[in-house]
């Protein structure tokens, strides 16, 4: 349960325990929180007065638009969920305002690793030799799971057959179920980490010899580990997840083959990885220099 400070924000834990029998993440509720209380804290230093639903106007959103985009200088995504997290909060105390429109921005597919930095990223993990770690990174290469879903994942979620695996995300995004398949690399680290162990959680701490689960904090520790060993200075945990979707449909696999894996509700959330990424685009341009 998130640990809400003392606020002027009326009724905050009430709504985000809303948000929380709604199956929303704790990485969304945690989101929402500073979102809203960010736009309070804007709201009392503008207005003189302490922020309630029923003060708050489209002037009020307006200007916060603005604030957000000039001032601030955030970026277009930011201030389109902090709207999305504004109007949640506004709606569930009855306040239904109408929201400024949404700040429209040349989406570019998520920045995965090139083939480049999968090997270096690779040969990193493979120099270190943990089992528990080669395994948690092609795991998530060859997935591309979210770190929470890793993070929960058992031993009897898996199936390491000779000929084909799969695992059982028990607990995706908005509580969805489904099944990813595993190839023959993910079932021979796994098999390989595991050492015949049948029982309790997939990886441990400790560099896989401690007796507690690995929790997502850790894997993203783990993961910063070897991107800072691999001299990969930008890369981030959901950058695997953006990497493995990348690579299957250059594969030729087709979108709804794509989000049935990843665990997508919308072919839309998708389609964004067939667009060039900000890499593809700054090579695209750098030819033009090239030819003089």
């Amino acid at each position: 349960m998130l640990q809400t400070s003392l606020t002027n924000v009326p009724d905050l834990s009430t709504w985000l325990d809303y948000l929380r029998h709604a199956n929303k993440s704790v990485h969304t509720l945690r989101s929402y929180r500073q979102r809203v209380l960010r736009f309070a804290d804007w709201f009392e230093s503008t207005n003189g007065e302490t922020i309630i639903p029923e003060h708050v106007t489209p002037t009020d959103l307006r200007e916060y638009k603005s604030y957000l985009l000039i001032h601030m200088k955030r970026a277009p995504s930011t201030v389109n969920l902090s709207f999305i997290a504004i109007a949640n909060w506004l709606g569930f105390n009855g306040q239904n305002l109408q929201m400024p429109s949404n700040v429209e921005e040349v989406r570019s597919a998520p920045q995965g690793l090139d083939r480049l930095a999968q090997r270096s990223l690779t040969r990193a993990v493979e120099r270190e030799n943990v089992p528990r770690d080669i395994a948690l990174i092609t795991l998530m290469l060859n997935t591309g799971l979210r770190i929470s879903e890793v993070a929960i994942l058992d031993i009897d979620d898996l199936t390491l057959g000779d000929r084909s695996g799969s695992l059982k995300v028990r607990l995706g995004k908005g509580g969805k179920f489904r099944t990813v398949p595993l190839n023959s690399d993910t079932r021979k680290v796994l098999r390989d980490y595991l050492n015949a162990r049948t029982k309790g959680p997939v990886f441990m701490s400790q560099r896989g010899k401690g007796t507690s689960r690995l929790t997502a904090s850790g894997i993203r520790q783990v993961i910063d580990r070897y991107a800072y060993l691999a001299k990969l200075p930008e890369l981030h945990p959901h950058a695997l997840r953006h990497t493995f979707a990348r690579n299957l449909l250059k594969t030729g696999e087709g979108l709804e083959m794509v989000a049935e894996i990843l665990g997508h509700k919308s072919l839309n959330t998708t389609r964004i990885y067939t667009l060039p990424s900000e890499r593809d685009k700054a090579n695209a341009v750098e030819k033009l220099s090239l030819r003089h």
